[in-house]
Formats: structure tokens, sequence, C-alpha cells
């Protein structure tokens, strides 16, 4: 039996796809935009600014990250996508950071209390912390 012929394993290739459909989920985020219009406006308090602009950047990034991780290998699309997420989290905690810290109103793309935004953000950054580690496995590494 020959084994040095074996297809490639299916679980990185799985991997890959769902790293590039989390990545792609984050086209959402492009929406803060609307969230920053609010903030120069005056209707929204300027503490949201940063992580504001963050999630606009990270919105747009999303679907390159995605098309990268989908169609192209090497330490440069490893590396990407792991400084993507890593941003990405970096915004959940300035964001939670924000909701805790500041007193009025939530902005109008978030609604409830703030315990329970800043718990659906922490479960976000454990998701792409996640994400982070999965880009780190051995195999994983191999085929990207």
């Amino acid at each position: 039996m020959n084994t040095e012929a074996k297809p490639p394993a299916k679980a990185p290739r799985v991997a890959i796809i769902l790293l590039g459909v989390l990545a792609l989920f984050q086209i959402i985020r492009a929406a803060a935009f609307f969230m920053i219009q609010d903030i120069l406006a005056g209707k929204t308090p300027v503490e949201w600014l940063f992580p504001a602009s963050v999630d606009v950047f990270v919105g747009v990034a999303a679907l390159f990250v995605a098309l990268a991780l989908w169609t192209r290998k090497g330490l440069a699309v490893w590396t990407i996508a792991i400084v993507f997420f890593c941003i990405s989290i970096s915004d959940h905690l300035d964001a939670i950071t924000v909701v805790l810290n500041t007193k009025g109103p939530l902005p109008a793309m978030m609604s409830g209390a703030p315990s329970s935004t800043a718990t659906m953000l922490a479960v976000m950054t454990l998701v792409e912390a996640f994400a982070i580690w999965v880009l780190t496995w051995e195999s994983l590494r191999r085929i990207i």
C-alpha cells in the first residue's frame, strides 16, 4: 500500500471553509458606518467612535480575508487571517469597555441591557480566539 499518495485530510479543509465563513460573517460590521454618522451628529456618545471605526475596517476587510483563506496559500494568508481576528478581538474588548463605562443609552445598533451586550461581545471574542487557535494547528498551516 502506497501511503505517500494519501489525499489531504478533510478536517483542515473544513476548518479553512469555516474560518472563511466566520470572516465573511464580519461584513455586517461595516454597518457601523451609520453609528459614526450618529456620533458626528451628536446622537451617540463620542466614546463609540473608535469601536465603530474599527468595526467599519473589519467589515470592509472581511470579504478580502475570506477570499484569501479560500483561494490563496502561503505565510501571508495565514498572517493576514491571524491579524484580522486579533484586530477584531481588540475591537470587541474595546466595545466591552465602552459598554460598561459609558453612561446613557446604547447606540441604536445595540439593543438590550449593557450586561447582555457585553456578554454577546465576550462570546464573539471567544469564538474569534478559537479561530486563532485553529489557525495555529500544524495540519492547517501545511495547507494554508
